[in-house]
Parts: C-alpha cells; structure tokens; sequence
C-alpha cells in the first residue's frame, strides 16, 4: 500500500510540474531586424505575441500588435488586436471539417516514380564542458554541427549545405500540448512524386538537448563562407503564476468582422507625419493616432490574390500593403478609391534549403525561418487617376513573409513614387 502512495504522488507531483505556468520571451535578430516574440502557458492555454522592432517608432505605432490564444479546453483559438481592442474566434476544425466526399472515382494514374540519390543529414553534438547560471538554472555550452549533402544523381541533383549552432542550454520546458489545435490531415491521393531519394542520417539527431536560451546560428554555402546569420537571446524566463485573464477574451472587445478590420492599420494623422519629417514636435493632446489620414490625400484601394499552394498570410499582406501605401502618404481606402492597386501573387514558393533549415532548426531548438530562398512571381497593377504596372520576378532571401515584404517595396515604390 506504500508503495502504491508513493506511486500515485510522484505522478501528482510531475503533473503539476507539467502543468506549471510557462513565460517566456526572446528576441531572434537576423540581417539587421529584430523579432521579439512572447509565449505564456497556463494549463490547456496558451498565448503567444510578436513584435518587430522598428528604427521609426512612427511605422511601428501603425502596426498591429495581434496575440493569438489557444484555448484547449474550448477547442477554438482567439485573435487579438489590444490597440484597437477586437478580437476573432476561430474553432478548431474537426475530422468531419476536413472529410471531403467524392460521387467520381479518381482517375486511373500512369506516372511512375523513380528512384533516385541519396540525401545523407550528418549531426554532430559537442558539449565544451562549459557552464554558468542563466535564469537560475545551470546552462550547458553546447556547439551543434549540421549537414545535408545530396548525391549527384538525386532528385534535385547535388547540394551541400552546413549549418552550426553555438548556445547555451538548459533543461526547462516550454512544450505545449494540444492535439485539436493541429487535426491530422487527411490522406492526400494527389499526384505521386515522381522521384525519392534515399535519406541516411548519421549521428544522434533525437539527442534531448534541452531549452536554448541564448545562441547563434550560422548557415553556410556550397563554398564553405557564412550564408546567413541568427541570434537568439532570451529575456525572459520564469514559472511565476500567469493571471488567467491574460488568456482570455477581455470583456470591453469587441469581435470584429472580418480579419482585414482585425488587421487593419491604425493610420497616422498626415501633419503630425510632415512635422515628424521636419523634426517638429507633435501638438499637445494629439496623440498621432487617428483612424482616418488626412481628407486631402488620395486614396488607394486593394485587391489581393494569392495563387493556391503559395506560403504567405493574405490577411498579413493586406495589413502590409495598407502600410506601405500609408508611408508613400497616401490614404488606404476600403472599396472604392482614386486610385486601385490589384496584387497578383502568381508564386510564393520556399526553396528547399529553406525546408531543410526549419527541420534542422527544430533540432537544435533554434527558430530558422530566414534559412534559404523564396521564389516570388508577383503583378501589381495600379489603375485610376493613373495607370501602370509592376512585375517582380525574382528570388528573395527568406524566411516568407520577409520575401513578400521586399518584393512589395519593389513593386510599390515604382508605382507610388511618380504619382503627385
């Protein structure tokens, strides 16, 4: 019977560790930018915010600050725009959500796949037997090598790729689980690839390497020169116990109507903007916020389409392109405006470096989004009180969004700049 007790108590008392409130905030800075991003758990909930650090306080006042909540025990997730004080519900989907029923049997198919090279991943763990307290917690100094290198003869033909991580570790958790939130998806009966390579991994990939808290990630080329470069620190680490409103809806929002008006920037008042350029101050009691821009500007309206299969948020972009339009001053209009700008995005596609580098990052615990290309093929189409377009064509620097971001700068600022 003691034994028993003692049985049942140990498994107590690690379920209420896991349980545990979890904070946790670091910032990832990569070609110059910054992303600081929160993570707080609390039992069956989490809320996660990120934050770009902008050298012009002016534009980052205008963006968003949305925080999304995974509520678990409600099977549903909330997004939150605290500026503006809205929010949006959106269930988790179930597997009837994703059954599709077909009355027309597939066709027959002839495609027949090849065997190809071979892909061989090689990781390396070197502890350097270094160690220091970090948040109260001793932390391991851990140097992580890996590779993927792909025979001559493989699908995409031969490549060669290194990446090194160089942190410091230590054995906190910060996992979240919620199966509903990611439903399994269905089996997919599309088209099969035409051609598999052979993956041989060598090393100890699934070593438990623990929680990273402070790091740096180097990509390397073909040629063996550093590529790209992360860093991770972290400021903020700690199991205090979370108030449970922060993982709520709070009861003065409002829901809102679509995620463009979730999205939707906060436009500054267009004097306060010309004062700002001149380096005057603002006037008191206005505080450079306004829903609308000034009556005189022109106004722009957007139409976005994203290609299907392509990486990118559409909501985001729209939130994007509403920004920018505001930075070229003038006024982003909902419908009908002076002037239309039509956003044709025929390809967003992520290289396969890319790919390879977020499933390395996963190992090593290091958030790899910027690793590799993303192949964009846009048209913008300006129409109106003047009339234009811009092609962008071209392979950008990842991760995603950041690629979407440039190859809108380009468009935008040969359409926008030439109109008075």
């Amino acid at each position: 019977m003691r034994n028993i007790y003692f049985a049942v108590l140990t498994i107590l008392c690690f379920a209420l560790t896991s349980l545990a409130d979890v904070r946790v905030k670091q910032r990832v800075t990569m070609a110059g930018q910054k992303i600081e991003s929160t993570r707080s758990i609390k039992g069956s909930r989490e809320r996660t915010e990120q934050k770009i650090e902008m050298a012009d306080p002016s534009m980052a006042d205008m963006m968003p600050q949305i925080a999304t909540i995974t509520q678990c025990d409600m099977k549903r997730s909330v997004r939150l725009n605290d500026r503006k004080q809205l929010y949006m519900v959106e269930p988790f989907q179930t597997a009837t959500d994703t059954t599709v029923t077909k009355t027309t049997p597939e066709p027959t198919r002839t495609t027949t796949t090849r065997q190809g090279g071979t892909m061989t991943f090689t990781y390396t763990i070197k502890d350097t037997g270094e160690r220091k307290t970090m948040f109260g917690l001793q932390a391991r100094h851990l140097i992580i090598t890996q590779e993927m290198e792909s025979s001559a003869d493989s699908c995409s033909g031969p490549s060669k790729m290194k990446m090194e991580f160089d942190g410091w570790y230590v054995d906190f958790s910060a996992e979240f689980n919620c199966p509903q939130a990611t439903p399994p998806m269905p089996p997919s009966r599309g088209s099969k690839p035409d051609c598999i390579d052979k993956i041989v991994y060598k090393g100890n990939a699934a070593a438990r390497l623990g929680f990273l808290l402070e790091g740096t990630m180097k990509m390397f080329g073909q040629d063996g020169s550093v590529q790209m470069t992360q860093t991770t620190e972290t400021i903020e680490l700690s199991r205090s116990p979370l108030e449970a409103s922060l993982f709520d809806i709070p009861a003065s929002y409002k829901q809102a109507n679509s995620s463009q008006e979730l999205y939707a920037v906060s436009m500054p008042n267009m004097g306060d903007m010309m004062g700002r350029s001149r380096g005057d101050q603002p006037s008191s009691g206005n505080t450079g916020i306004v829903p609308l821009a000034n009556a005189s500007a022109k106004s722009v309206a957007v139409n976005i389409s994203l290609a299907g299969g392509s990486s990118g948020n559409q909501a985001e972009i729209d939130q994007y392109v509403r920004s920018r339009i505001a930075a070229h001053g003038f006024r982003p209009a909902t419908g009908s405006g002076d002037y239309t700008l039509s956003i044709q995005f025929n390809k967003v596609k992520e290289s396969t470096a890319g790919k390879i580098g977020g499933m390395f990052g996963k190992v090593a615990g290091v958030p790899t989004g910027g690793v590799g290309k993303v192949d964009i093929d846009m048209t913008v189409t300006l129409s109106g009180g003047r009339s234009g377009e811009a092609k962008v064509k071209n392979k950008f620097d990842g991760p995603a969004t950041d690629a979407i971001h440039a190859a809108i700068d380009q468009a935008l600022d040969q359409l926008l700049n030439d109109i008075d």
